[in-house]
């Protein structure tokens, strides 16, 4: 599948002018107008969740099998056990959660567990760091977490900033085969800064591929607390141009990605491989109310069990895929196959099942490319087509609800290059271009298609999609207590459009 990065450097060379597509004259065309072949046709589409939690993380709770066992029954494929790093936590996670991960594996064969770090960024957030299957995999994990984790006794002072997780990054670039690294909930403390995440693609162009669109917590709603524990307000090491409402979840997207023209299109406006996913950030499931011993932590690597309940559920999680799924399509079902398709973009996110597939690709002349992909135009002032296809539900989500899609939006912004200000919160030329009703689709059993056709490309540019069972324009603020199963929405990766090289 093509790499949109190795081909960006192509666009870098020039600045281009605007998005002169006739943004609002696109339309609606038929079918007979545009490429019929499927490209996804002749591989899997493969569900998982990279943010799961077990006991030995110091608010975790369950069995490393018992979250592999919740993620199959919730209709995962696979899934990324990423425990917090933290003091003496590397050893922990080599001598004592390793060996439990391989027998989940035993117990559970028909998903992939892959083995992975909540990595304490060095003067920034958390992230997700997943390692490919393999011998080297669980020394891999804890070598990175001794020497890079923020928590780890290794570092102190001086050495938790920003320059030690850019050379972090470079470790892991230097690893073959190659991890992946996604930023974990981005915006919610506002420690990410936008020249941050530029640094970090920068230094591991291969691993460094995008962050949480829709982050875990969930659930939070059900217990009275904000959707996604989005409830913080800047703090001393807060990056000081993100606005209040950065700080909030807006239809359960972090702000980065449901606003149009926002830092994620800043992000693809340069033509970087930056993509969002899905997932539960599970630790404990909003309706268990099992208590925690958490003073086992530091002296046996684990939390315990205390036998006791708490009056009434309180925690903000659902289970690995009970809500989020990120699905991934892959060319073959092995590991490496679903690591290299998340790696490529090759995948969307979703919220309470609105959508189980949605295959996005632009054609031109022949040639097609699907999410994450890049289309080459032949020449400029080329016509462009798309073509979604998605498969809504026709009976309940594990909500217990059918849900009802009610419009997409596609959305396009131009490839303007690297932008001068490493900090950029906003690509302005980003914008939705036309709004699909549900209605409009042509229905083939589960499946709604919908085409639009850009008539002219005279510049290089990206397009996505999103949708939802709501009546609204745009994913509004969260507000707390909100029910998440009647917000739901779809969020497509990018693909990008690019004139030939000059």
């Amino acid at each position: 599948m093509p790499d949109p990065y190795s081909m960006s450097r192509r666009v870098f060379l020039t600045r281009a002018a605007g998005l002169t597509l006739t943004l609002g004259g696109g339309a609606l065309v038929p079918s007979k107008a545009l490429t019929a072949t499927n490209p996804y046709a002749g591989g899997w589409w493969l569900a998982g969740d990279h943010h799961i939690h077990t006991k030995y993380s110091p608010d975790g709770l369950y069995e490393i099998v018992e979250q592999v066992a919740a993620a199959r029954r919730c209709g995962l494929d696979w899934c990324v056990i990423t425990d917090h790093g933290g003091p003496r936590h590397d050893k922990v996670a080599l001598n004592q959660a390793y060996p439990d991960l391989l027998a989940a594996r035993r117990a559970h064969p028909g998903i992939t567990v892959f083995q992975g770090l909540e990595w304490n960024i060095p003067a920034a957030e958390h992230g997700s760091v997943i390692l490919p299957v393999g011998a080297e995999e669980a020394e891999h994990a804890a070598r990175f977490e001794a020497i890079f984790d923020e928590k780890n006794e290794t570092l102190r002072g001086a050495k938790n900033t920003e320059a030690v997780a850019v050379q972090a990054v470079q470790y892991l670039e230097s690893i073959t085969p190659k991890p992946l690294f996604l930023a974990n909930h981005p915006a919610r403390r506002g420690l990410d800064s936008p020249h941050e995440m530029r640094a970090w693609s920068d230094a591991g162009p291969n691993v460094t591929r995008g962050f949480e669109g829709a982050p875990g917590h969930q659930a939070a709603g059900l217990t009275g607390h904000p959707r996604g524990e989005y409830d913080n307000k800047p703090s001393a090491n807060s990056f000081t141009g993100y606005p209040a409402e950065a700080y909030r979840t807006f239809g359960g997207y972090d702000w980065y990605v449901a606003k149009v023209g926002g830092l994620w299109d800043s992000l693809l406006g340069e033509g970087r491989p930056w993509y969002i996913t899905a997932n539960s950030d599970s630790h404990k499931h909003w309706d268990d109310r099992a208590l925690v011993d958490g003073s086992t932590y530091l002296p046996k690597g684990y939390v315990t069990r205390t036998g006791k309940l708490a009056d009434k559920p309180a925690e903000v999680d659902f289970f690995p895929g009970e809500y989020s799924k990120t699905w991934a399509f892959a060319r073959r079902r092995s590991p490496l196959a679903v690591l290299e398709a998340l790696r490529a973009g090759s995948m969307f996110t979703v919220l309470g099942g609105l959508v189980d597939r949605l295959e996005l690709w632009a054609s031109a002349q022949g040639e097609a490319a699907t999410m994450g992909g890049t289309l080459v135009l032949g020449r400029a002032g080329s016509p462009v087509d798309v073509t979604l296809r998605l498969r809504v539900p026709t009976g309940p989500n594990l909500g217990g609800e059918t849900p009802r899609l009610d419009h997409i939006d596609l959305i396009a912004g131009d490839i303007l290059g690297p932008a001068a200000d490493r900090d950029a919160l906003s690509n302005p030329t980003t914008r939705v271009v036309a709004q699909l009703r549900a209605a409009e689709g042509k229905r083939e059993g589960r499946y709604l298609t919908f085409r639009h056709r850009f008539p002219a490309a005279r510049s290089s540019f990206y397009l996505r999609v999103r949708g939802t069972n709501t009546r609204v324009d745009e994913p509004g603020l969260d507000v707390v207590g909100v029910n998440p199963w009647s917000d739901l929405w779809f969020y497509s990766n990018p693909i990008f459009v690019r004139l030939p090289a000059s």
